[in-house]
């Protein structure tokens, strides 16, 4: 016969439940959301204009939404749902599909169920029954206002051909079987779909959504594939293709791969989203390559060791020194190359200092500054560091 729980473990356990979904890190758990959980191709790098970002937003809403409904019992506010439908909105409009933005919001409700099962509490059947249809409200609410976003956004007769390009370019990214519907929507474009074809993603600094929009329809117009996806564009092209007219726009910035194909075509469209992103934070405008942002494109291709190695370099100094001290002269020691001379002057501080925080940073970290692999490790803490701060590394040394 099952045990039963009394009064006082009853409140116990809601009150440890309750403390662990008040506690979820929304922010943290938004941000990998968006990167495991998108078919289309996006940046891993989060700005302003770009789609991981709004995927971001709407993980983020919806974590909250969940978050507060199951603490009060009440369903969200009419205000709630109307931020929620705002930035499903703009997922729209930025080219994501509804698919993507559904994945965003069960994976926030799927988040909040992991970190209940993750806590191993034998008591969570103790939490209230009429909490516990929210799951699945949630899910009819989420749907709803995806269903009627999207709708809204697709009868703007402006929308069109740009809806069908991004249909197009989502379909070609994920690897799918061109269909006759595919074929009809690339005749529909002009566009030559099966020819080789150079991905590309755009932006213009500063550039309004219809900006952008305009950009799109006139690339379009030229036989290229281009979607409009708010503050970005992006497509294929032919290789020949002749930007020239286009960068008479000072403040267009532009990432070209090569010719790529099959599966690979969507972590080369989601690699140049972040080189814009990364160009335009830095002031570059123009064309941009690959080359001149490796190192943090490589981390955001495998941002949970990008995590790791900044966790390991950087968290106990941050912890066992308030000041910042520490962690500044590590970042100092970086930019300098490691050359001790150099970053005593730079700091400024006594080199018999600079030797006493270098042997607590070693201490602290685990690091061996003597050795290559590990000074790297401490340059990639710090790059990634900026990168998803929205800063960018001091490249000047």
């Amino acid at each position: 016969m099952p045990s039963v729980l009394r009064v006082d473990e009853i409140n116990a356990a809601v009150g440890r439940i309750r403390s662990i979904i008040h506690n979820l890190d929304t922010d943290l758990v938004a941000r990998r959301l968006a990167i495991d959980l998108v078919s289309t191709p996006i940046g891993r790098i989060s700005g302003d204009g770009s789609q991981v970002r709004i995927i971001e937003e709407i993980s983020r809403r919806s974590l909250e939404m969940v978050r507060s409904w199951l603490l009060s019992g009440q369903e969200p506010g009419p205000d709630v749902l109307s931020g929620l439908y705002e930035a499903v909105r703009e997922a729209a409009q930025c080219g994501l599909l509804a698919e993507d933005v559904m994945r965003a919001c069960s994976g926030a409700l799927q988040a909040v169920r992991n970190a209940l099962l993750n806590a191993s509490l034998p008591e969570a059947s103790a939490w209230p029954i009429s909490q516990l249809d929210v799951p699945w409200t949630f899910v009819d609410v989420a749907l709803s206002t995806v269903m009627s976003a999207f709708a809204d956004q697709r009868d703007l007769p402006s929308a069109e051909g740009n809806f069908r390009a991004a249909t197009l370019f989502a379909r070609i990214c994920s690897g799918s079987t061109m269909t006759i519907e595919d074929i009809d929507r690339a005749q529909r474009l002009g566009f030559q779909l099966f020819q080789p074809h150079c991905p590309f993603v755009a932006a213009i600094a500063g550039g309004s959504a219809a900006a952008h929009a305009s950009l799109a329809a006139r690339i379009r117009s030229t036989g290229a594939l281009a979607c409009a996806e708010g503050h970005r564009v992006a497509g294929l092209i032919n290789p020949a293709f002749d930007w020239t007219g286009f960068l008479a726009d000072r403040g267009l910035i532009l990432g070209v791969d090569s010719v790529v194909c099959g599966s690979a075509l969507g972590d080369a469209v989601g690699d140049l989203h972040d080189l814009v992103t990364l160009a335009e934070r830095s002031g570059r405008r123009g064309r941009v390559r690959l080359t001149e942002f490796a190192t943090e494109i490589m981390l955001a291709k495998s941002p949970r060791l990008a995590e790791d190695i900044t966790h390991l370099v950087l968290s106990r100094l941050n912890v066992e020194d308030s000041s910042g001290t520490l962690t500044n002269t590590l970042l100092c020691l970086v930019q300098h190359n490691f050359n001790k001379t150099a970053a005593a002057a730079a700091l400024p501080a006594h080199r018999n200092t600079l030797l006493y925080r270098i042997s607590r940073i070693e201490k602290l970290s685990g690091l061996d500054l003597d050795r290559h692999a590990h000074r790297e490790m401490a340059r990639l803490a710090f790059v990634w560091r900026d990168t998803m701060e929205n800063n960018l590394f001091d490249r000047r040394r």
